[in-house]
């Protein structure tokens, strides 16, 4: 786990990681309407990319990066672990200073590498650091069929986000339909979706607090 503060509050794929980009018709409705007065606070779940902290540090704004995916790898996160050893786990690993609400959460599509009991651990622990207009932007799926590629993300614009191959083997997903995160997933409902061409959802949630 890393915080980063902008104010500064199976196997590899042999291709070079090149970055690609893909608009999004999502992000402005997220950033189009912050308030700039506001310091934003913003929980990151993947790697701390580089061009995602530079889009950020154009707001005042404190950033905690929480690489979960690596978590994962490492096998801290253990499956067979309870559901409340887990939900501490995560409040261990999210570190938030006392009396923080998260403004922005960028799941990616980190959520289709947990099973219901580390969605279920994960949305209760972060739940009492939500507040009613916490919004969480990340992918779902159209169907439990859908191919999740060994990719990671990260913001370019308020309208573009950077994709790239992730340098580590990818782990188990499991692709979970929208019933299924609408019951697992209860700190955040979905508000919008756009189906992507590699069968993916960019999904925008709203709050549940």
């Amino acid at each position: 786990m890393s915080l980063a503060e902008r104010d500064q509050g199976s196997a590899p794929e042999p291709e070079p990681l090149r970055q690609s980009r893909q608009a999004s018709r999502l992000l402005p409705l997220i950033f189009d309407r912050l308030d700039t007065n506001h310091r934003l606070t913003v929980l990151d779940l993947g790697r701390a990319l580089p061009e995602t902290l530079d889009f950020f540090s154009r707001f005042r704004c404190r950033i905690y990066v929480v690489d979960v995916y690596s978590e994962l790898q490492s096998d801290r996160l253990g499956c067979g672990t309870s559901g409340k050893t887990l939900q501490r786990q995560f409040q261990e690993l999210f570190a938030f200073r006392a009396g923080t609400c998260v403004d922005i959460c960028l799941l990616w599509d980190l959520l289709h590498y947990f099973d219901e009991k580390l969605l279920r651990a994960f949305s209760r622990a972060l739940w009492p650091w939500l507040h009613a207009e916490s919004r969480a932007h990340g992918f779902g799926v159209h169907s439990a069929a859908t191919q999740l590629l060994n990719r990671e993300y990260g913001i370019l614009d308020d309208r573009t986000l950077s994709i790239r191959r992730r340098g580590t083997a990818q782990l188990k997903n499991n692709p979970h339909p929208q019933s299924f995160m609408k019951e697992w997933l209860t700190c955040f409902a979905s508000n919008s979706g756009v189906l992507l061409p590699d069968g993916k959802v960019e999904m925008l949630m709203y709050s549940t607090v």
